[in-house]
């Protein structure tokens, strides 16, 4: 049994707030880690080259949501319908992720953390659904608030996912414009929308990573089920650490 809270590092992004550049996390977030049990550190990510730093002092890795990635990352160049991006944060993220997969410590991604895993170890994205797909989508950038889901994804019965949240499937919300595409040989796709569009993954061969494409930090106070994503991350750094 841990006799300390695990340290959980979630990388900020740097805002310009009162004209001064700010190194933040979004608080849903924190408090869904500090519910589950961790205890949250915010990584800086301006300087890349210093971010494995971090992986010698945190147990687990969470990826938060965040702009987009940077096509160049995956091969690719921008398309018209790219919104901003920060390589800086980009290249933190990579970094941070292919090195936490190497030293076995686990990651949680929600929304562009699961798009930055999965680039990170090979994959790629999506730049624009709704231009890119080849069919039509679901609304994925809700006009609800973020505490409420508003589609529908099914659950892979087989998955880690599923025995999570104990469900086939989930009302999630979601909050994005881009998705996977082609899915990194080391992780499998274990829920999806009606339309196709990948919502969740998890590492093929054990434990190390789960990510969905929805946001459950916001709505884990109204929503036992989204707790659980929380929940089962810390208990896997937990047995990590052990």
């Amino acid at each position: 049994m841990m006799s300390k809270q695990v340290i959980i590092g979630i990388p900020a992004e740097s805002r310009v707030l009162d004209n001064a550049y700010r190194n933040s996390v979004n608080q849903g977030d924190v408090a869904a880690v500090v519910k589950a049990g961790g205890a949250p550190v915010l990584i800086p990510t301006r300087n890349p080259e210093l971010v494995t730093r971090y992986l010698d002092i945190i147990d687990g890795l969470l990826l938060p949501g965040g702009p987009d990635v940077a096509p160049r990352f995956y091969g690719e160049e921008p398309l018209p319908q790219l919104s901003m991006t920060d390589s800086l944060l980009d290249e933190s993220e990579l970094t941070l992720v292919r090195e936490a997969v190497k030293r076995g410590i686990p990651i949680f991604g929600i929304c562009r953390g699961i798009q930055v895993i999965n680039v990170a170890l090979g994959g790629d994205l999506y730049q624009d659904i709704a231009t890119q797909f080849g069919h039509p989508t679901l609304q994925h950038f809700q006009n609800a608030a973020m505490t409420q889901g508003t589609h529908h994804v099914a659950i892979d019965a087989q998955s880690r996912l599923a025995t999570i949240v104990q469900a086939d499937g989930l009302l999630v919300n979601s909050h994005h414009h881009q998705s996977l595409k082609t899915v990194a040989s080391q992780l499998k796709v274990t829920a999806t929308a009606s339309d196709d569009t990948i919502e969740a993954v998890e590492s093929v061969d054990n434990d190390l990573i789960v990510a969905v494409q929805w946001h459950p930090e916001t709505m884990f106070e109204v929503d036992a089920q989204m707790l659980t994503l929380f929940e089962d991350f810390i208990k896997r750094v937990e047995r990590a650490v052990d």
